[in-house]
């Protein structure tokens, strides 16, 4: 007689998120319309949450770069630049930050550069 029964294999368990669910949560309640176009298009949420976090990580490099300045520097924040750039996602409108030197030179998207990594 043949055993027919399968031993089961084990279930592999699910990988955490790497933030809170309730973020991705709070960020949908925002969102006026619930369609795809609305939550993953460029102009959508998405698109806003790229935007912001280039963004975010740019103003985190000049603030790195006037930090390694000599205190008796005058080089100072000195507004934004405004810059398109093609994403994987399509195209982002950047503000760039600039100061007053013109020594900032950005790694995200350097000087010159088009494309996103």
């Amino acid at each position: 007689m043949i055993d027919t029964m399968t031993t089961k294999k084990p279930r592999k368990k699910k990988e955490p998120y790497p933030f809170p669910v309730e973020l991705i949560d709070q960020l949908l309640a925002q969102v006026q319309d619930k369609n795809a176009e609305s939550i993953l298009g460029e102009s959508g949420l998405a698109g806003q949450l790229k935007k912001m976090l280039a963004e975010r990580m740019l103003a985190a490099e000049l603030t790195h770069h006037l930090a390694n300045e000599d205190a008796t520097s005058k080089n100072h924040r000195n507004g934004t630049t405004p810059k398109k750039v093609l994403a994987p996602g399509g195209e982002l409108h950047l503000d760039i930050p600039r100061d007053r030197l013109s020594s900032f030179e950005p790694q995200l998207v350097a000087k010159g550069q088009r494309r996103m990594p």
